[in-house]
């Protein structure tokens, strides 16, 4: 027996139950990543020396990073409020990429199994 695949949305919504959620995750981290990376560089504009920073870093830092983690993980609305309507656009375009990729990595494992296995 095979196993059925019960969760709709035909081909896309299959590819999106194998491999979309790597790339929400990815996204997600990608803009914890670009917060945290604001969130330093302006902590390091308006520190007045490094003693200030420091202690202003020591002070905000667990705080700042929850909020990032979960500003980051409502990335689409991040994304809107950035870019507006061309967050779309740049997210569908990535996705396309990311599937590609993936399709591309999993061709190639196949194809080496298939050889190991000789078949």
């Amino acid at each position: 027996m095979t196993k059925k695949d019960e969760g709709g949305g035909g081909a896309v919504g299959k590819l999106w139950r194998k491999h979309g959620g790597g790339y929400y995750a990815l996204l997600a981290v990608g803009t914890f990543m670009y917060l945290e990376f604001t969130n330093l560089t302006s902590s390091i504009r308006a520190a007045s020396g490094i003693g200030n920073f420091l202690v202003s870093e020591l002070l905000t830092f667990v705080i700042e990073s929850i909020i990032n983690t979960l500003l980051a993980s409502l990335w689409p609305l991040m994304w809107f409020r950035w870019m507006g309507a061309n967050a779309l656009y740049w997210a569908g375009g990535g996705y396309l990429v990311w599937a590609i990729f993936i399709a591309f990595v999993l061709s190639r494992r196949e194809a080496q199994m298939r050889k190991e296995l000789g078949l």
